[in-house]
């Protein structure tokens, strides 16, 4: 797969990631907010139904108190019709009665078809109310979920509430729940007061429980993870539905770049050489021991003729691809002998770096254009130092062997750029002939964190020493990296500590400044030796 199909996949890749992320991640929130919000009906649902409860039994107690407390405790015919007024008048009762110590009825108003001889509860002597379930199975007429109310009198009998299931009324909660929700209200121990729904199975179920203060009571709510998200099913729709559009039109996008006519680039392309838009600007190398400028490392820049600048990374990997890059080193390395020729002339000791694609080593033409370009100029051939990369394979290492030889003999040096990252490693140092190792800023930034990254610079420092290699770190970018690098035995190096890539009347203003007080030095040394010389 060619590189520019590479980028494409990638590109939609992208495209596919940045279009589905708002997807997934609203999808996260809805979910969330939906279960938080499902959680807080159930527990509403079963904080109103708690509270329905316990009003029910606290109204039937306040009848039966005050019925004590009119005396109403006898199956007289009197107090017998003023008890069947008091249940008439409750709210929730269905019917008061007399029931003695023992828990078999008396009498009722209205009366039970057929209850004597059954007790209906089993009194407890140590409080004054008691609160049960009628067993259906042993008390006659006792409807399912019916619950009396007790209330102890002074003489030893109760006056009795009883309560019909339905009374209870079960709050079904949000529209959304009603169908996958289940209530189950209880007294006592398992005691079924009243229930609604199926309760989920356990893997499903998300709910509640709470007990009253006051009473005998629990209220159980469950439901299931799916019936709280019933409530952002809308929301959800909308959301995968514009996330699935603004996909495509993601991805339509990078097809439509990436499938833009090769012409169309072509033409912008040859026009740009055309025009010498392409520019070389200069990052300074150091030596960090003295403080000396050593040289630079000539990077490409496209400036556009109303001064916008484009980054070489939106062009390189295409200008490399379609053949355009032979054309562009030379025009780079014209441009670079021209603006630095006198610089270079009066200082042989700088050193100017070019990089060089994987293409240039396929055949000799390189070799051509560096003694055309070169050959009787200002910037002699032992002052240029060519780069190859190791991210991208040579095609033909003999081949590339051999042109190097010739750079050799030129008198050039060659670096390995980007060391330790891509395919050759110290195959390319053992077959090239690599004069100079460049560190790559991926290991330089990690030498704090990664014992790693540092144990690789320790091995690349050492074995450029054994074979009498230079070693350039790059992109350095602050004081403690540097200290780390000295102490390793580095003494060149790049970087934004120092300065970034600058054009060329920059970089001449700042080498030229820095050159100033060696050339003061050297002038005075040799004055000296002339006035020795002269003296003998």
């Amino acid at each position: 797969m060619g590189r520019r199909n590479v980028l494409l996949v990638t590109a939609v890749l992208m495209a596919v990631a940045i279009g589905l992320a708002p997807l997934l991640l609203g999808r996260m929130v809805l979910h969330a907010h939906a279960e938080r919000f499902g959680r807080e009906e159930i527990g509403a649902i079963a904080t109103r139904q708690m509270q329905r409860a316990e009003m029910i039994l606290a109204e039937a107690i306040s009848v039966l108190r005050e019925s004590d407390r009119a005396g109403l405790a006898s199956c007289r015919p009197n107090d017998l019709a003023l008890l069947g007024e008091m249940a008439a008048r409750s709210q929730f009762l269905r019917r008061v009665g007399v029931v003695d110590a023992s828990g078999l009825p008396m009498c009722f108003d209205p009366p039970p078809a057929r209850r004597r001889g059954t007790a209906l509860f089993r009194p407890d002597a140590s409080r004054p109310v008691t609160i049960a379930l009628l067993d259906p199975e042993t008390v006659p007429d006792a409807a399912k979920g019916t619950v009396v109310v007790a209330w102890r009198t002074g003489a030893g009998v109760h006056l009795v509430g009883e309560i019909a299931p339905s009374m209870l009324d079960l709050d079904g909660g949000a529209e959304y729940l009603r169908g996958e929700r289940s209530v189950l209200v209880e007294i006592g121990e398992g005691g079924i007061w009243a229930s609604s729904g199926v309760r989920p199975n356990r893997g499903e179920a998300v709910g509640t429980e709470i007990r009253s203060d006051y009473f005998p009571l629990t209220v159980r709510v469950w439901t299931t993870r799916d019936a709280l998200l019933e409530a952002v099913r809308p929301l959800e729709a909308t959301l995968t539905i514009g996330a699935v559009a603004s996909t495509v039109v993601l991805v339509g996008f990078a097809l439509w770049l990436f499938r833009k006519p090769t012409s169309e680039v072509d033409d912008e392309i040859i026009v740009a050489l055309r025009r010498s838009e392409f520019e070389p600007y200069f990052q300074p190398v150091m030596n960090i021991d003295t403080g000396r400028i050593e040289g630079c490392e000539m990077l490409v820049r496209w400036i556009r003729p109303d001064g916008t600048m484009v980054s070489p990374g939106a062009f390189m990997s295409y200008v490399e691809t379609s053949g355009h890059v032979f054309e562009m080193t030379r025009l780079l390395m014209r441009k670079s002998r021209d603006q630095l020729g006198r610089l270079y002339s009066e200082n042989p000791d700088l050193k100017l770096s070019i990089n060089l694609f994987a293409g240039h080593f396929d055949d000799r033409r390189i070799v051509e254009d560096i003694v055309a370009t070169f050959e009787d100029g200002p910037i002699a051939f032992d002052q240029l130092v060519f780069e190859v990369t190791e991210r991208y394979p040579l095609r033909d290492v003999p081949q590339a062997r051999r042109v190097i030889a010739e750079m050799h003999a030129l008198g050039c040096r060659v670096a390995l750029d980007d060391t330790g990252t891509g395919h050759g490693g110290l195959a390319y140092i053992q077959q090239l002939g690599i004069d100079i190792v460049k560190i790559d800023k991926m290991f330089i930034d990690a030498m704090g964190a990664d014992l790693g990254a540092s144990t690789i610079v320790d091995v690349l420092v050492e074995l450029a020493n054994s074979l009498d290699m230079g070693v350039v770190a790059e992109g350095v970018e602050t004081q403690e990296q540097l200290e780390r690098l000295r102490a390793k035995g580095v003494t060149s190096a790049q970087g934004y500590v120092f300065a970034p890539a600058l054009p060329a009347a920059l970089f001449i203003d700042l080498a030229e400044s820095m050159l100033r007080p060696r050339r003061a030095e050297t002038i005075a040394h040799d004055a000296e030796a002339d006035a020795v010389e002269d003296a003998a």
